[in-house]
């Protein structure tokens, strides 16, 4: 779906959202359905930007008919969580250029808002977001992201491709990342001066 070319106007618009929203959700809600049918999605006993972006994505991940849009107080959350789901190419975007190029550049299949940015700017940024075509711009940088995918999938553990983080110097993470790209035996852990 990340190769997908086109708009996102007219398709199925999955939206999530926490308790920030609620003081304006209708109008949010009115908003998306100037560009496709709207599904809000959300967890009614709890109403919180986790369970709306697990809930958001399951939903919109790898279709090509369905895409996603989040909101929560500074759109960070949703995005963070939004992004762990393969086949969701999530983007915060706080501006109508952030929007393009979230759609131009890097085709992303879900919209991250900050609800503290007001309903009239994310109005405009959700219009430039459903707009905005993809036009097969920079496919061998999508091809990569497709990679990291299938690296933390196919080593079974999540963050496979992140390095190991328990050194105790700048020196000893360096060659320690060294050793593993070489698949030499991994550097020793020293003790930090002063400690028993």
């Amino acid at each position: 779906m990340l190769e997908q070319l086109g708009a996102h106007v007219g398709k199925r618009i999955v939206f999530g959202y926490d308790r920030h929203v609620l003081p304006e959700l209708a109008e949010y809600v009115a908003q998306l359905a100037a560009y496709g049918i709207v599904v809000t999605d959300t967890d009614p006993q709890h109403l919180h930007y986790l369970s709306s972006a697990e809930r958001v994505c399951g939903r919109v991940r790898e279709r090509a008919d369905a895409v996603g849009v989040l909101a929560c107080m500074t759109g960070i959350g949703v995005s963070i969580a939004a992004n762990k789901f393969g086949g969701v190419y999530a983007a915060r975007c706080l501006s109508v250029a952030d929007a393009e190029m979230a759609r131009t550049i890097n085709n992303a299949n879900v919209l991250c808002l900050a609800v503290s940015s007001g309903a009239a700017l994310n109005a405009a940024i959700i219009d430039a977001f459903m707009r905005t075509p993809y036009q097969g711009r920079k496919l061998d940088e999508l091809a990569g992201l497709r990679r990291f995918e299938r690296l933390t999938r196919d080593r079974g553990r999540p963050g496979a491709t992140e390095p190991d983080l328990r050194f105790t110097t700048v020196e000893e993470a360096t060659l320690l990342a060294v050793d593993v790209r070489h698949r030499a035996a991994p550097v020793k852990q020293r003790g930090r001066k002063g400690s028993t």
